[in-house]
């Protein structure tokens, strides 16, 4: 009897130690079961699997029917053929329209134009190949000539070879009026002998010649001084006056 009753007192011991809970753990408890039983519910609703809805040929059929009478008749060839000749000209059409239509138009850059006997140094920096110095350069020529009369005549300016002239020659204009002629009656032997066109030897015989003949009457009594050719009066003759 003593014995049941230890061992009835055994399992009391153990089911009070194992399954009383305070209220933390039944609130834990509790959060399982929900889950739980919120997992089965949602088992029971979403279908275990999902099915894609067959494709509709019903619409091909026209399509699949032509084609195969064309296979049958030995036209497969010649509708591709025409296919591919639709498509090209699709997009040749389509290149045409983005070409003339949508291609931005600029408006194209002024060609530039320098007047060599209006030019400053600053201007004439515009041209290519032409730095600072020659540019100063080419503004003490002009001021020696009395201005340029013609645009090969930037050629004689020192260190002016025909490569660099070529390069400037379509940007320079050549306005002649400006130019400021010599009073051959009157110039004194240094002012004469300043112009490059009228060298120590060929100014010392001009003064002579009008010195001997009190003045020149005409502009051909040049060709009478010793040095002057043909090519170098027709030269001179445009810087000169008779007054």
């Amino acid at each position: 009897m003593e014995k049941k009753t230890r061992k009835s007192g055994g399992y009391k011991r153990i089911l009070t130690d194992y399954l009383t809970f305070n209220r933390q753990e039944q609130r834990g408890i509790m959060v399982l079961l929900t889950i739980l039983l919120g997992l089965v519910l949602a088992n029971s609703v979403i279908p275990s699997e999902t099915f894609q809805k067959p494709v509709d040929f019903r619409n091909f059929e026209r399509e699949v029917s032509e084609f195969e009478q064309a296979w049958t008749k030995g036209e497969l060839d010649d509708s591709l053929e025409r296919m591919k000749m639709r498509s090209r000209f699709s997009t040749r059409s389509d290149k045409w329209h983005n070409d003339t239509m949508t291609k931005p138009r600029y408006p194209e850059k002024p060609i530039l134009v320098i007047e060599l006997n209006a030019a400053d140094t600053f201007d004439l920096q515009r041209l290519r190949g032409i730095g600072p110095a020659f540019a100063r350069r080419i503004v003490n020529y002009r001021q020696r000539l009395g201005g340029f009369v013609e645009k090969r005549q930037l050629a004689e300016v020192f260190g002016m070879d025909s490569a660099r002239y070529r390069m400037v020659e379509p940007n320079i204009r050549v306005n002649a009026d400006s130019v400021i002629t010599i009073d051959l009656n009157n110039i004194t032997f240094k002012e004469l002998l300043r112009h490059p066109y009228f060298p120590f030897g060929i100014t010392k015989n001009i003064m002579l010649y009008r010195q001997k003949n009190k003045r020149f009457k005409s502009m051909e009594e040049l060709l009478l001084i010793p040095g002057i050719s043909d090519s170098l009066y027709l030269r001179m003759k445009v810087y000169l006056r008779l007054d």
